[in-house]
């Protein structure tokens, strides 16, 4: 059985001078006693003691992107004569995107059939913790779009664009070692990071427009 609960707050500007915008908030929290289809319970008479934090719990996610259009080389001031600078940057359009997230739950185990109840994937955890009581890191992503482009006739254009995906190359933890061991002291690595997302990445591509 699970449960969500949820508050989700958004801000939007619609497109006007170039330029839009949206704010996006979600406050959240989600229970259950299983996850998926293959977790199992650690004592099969006592379901409840595996209720708590989804694996799928977001506690706060805000994600936060725009589109602009450069005020450079603009269309409806005639007669200026167009410097160098002008004709670089002009009829290019910017479109950020970040995103920042909590961490997300994480089930610690002994990595053994500790209690002897034969289950699979394996199912018992350490003393002491409780089902999904540990967390990933808090994310941040900045994804970078830009456009670029060139009249071609009078109703034709080609654009060139730039696409960036996690701009700033931020290290972001995906997934920790849940294996405790046995013993009553952790094996070395526990809750250390083992995975991440992916790091940044950079594309180019030509689109003609007619």
């Amino acid at each position: 059985s699970s449960t969500y609960h949820g508050l989700s707050l958004s801000l939007n500007r619609r497109l006007a001078e170039d330029f839009e915008f949206a704010v996006n908030y979600t406050f959240s929290k989600a229970i259950d006693d299983a996850s998926d289809f293959s977790e199992q319970p650690q004592n099969p008479y006592d379901l409840r003691a595996d209720r708590g934090l989804s694996a799928y719990d977001q506690k706060h996610r805000l994600v936060v992107n725009g589109t602009f259009d450069l005020p450079i080389g603009d269309e409806d001031a005639p007669g200026v004569r167009e410097g160098i600078l002008t004709k670089i940057f002009k009829n290019i359009e910017l479109a950020p995107i970040v995103t920042l997230q909590s961490g997300q739950p994480v089930n610690p185990l002994t990595g053994l059939d500790s209690n002897g109840s034969q289950p699979w994937p394996f199912s018992a955890r350490p003393a002491g913790f409780g089902r999904n009581t540990l967390l990933t890191p808090a994310t941040a992503v900045v994804d970078f779009r830009a456009l670029k482009f060139f009249p071609v006739g009078e109703h034709a254009h080609l654009d060139v664009v730039a696409e960036s995906f996690n701009l700033f190359n931020h290290t972001n933890v995906s997934q920790i070692n849940p294996y405790f061991g046995s013993g009553p002291t952790p094996l070395i690595g526990f809750g250390m990071p083992i995975e991440a997302l992916n790091s940044r990445q950079i594309q180019f591509s030509l689109d003609f427009e007619y």
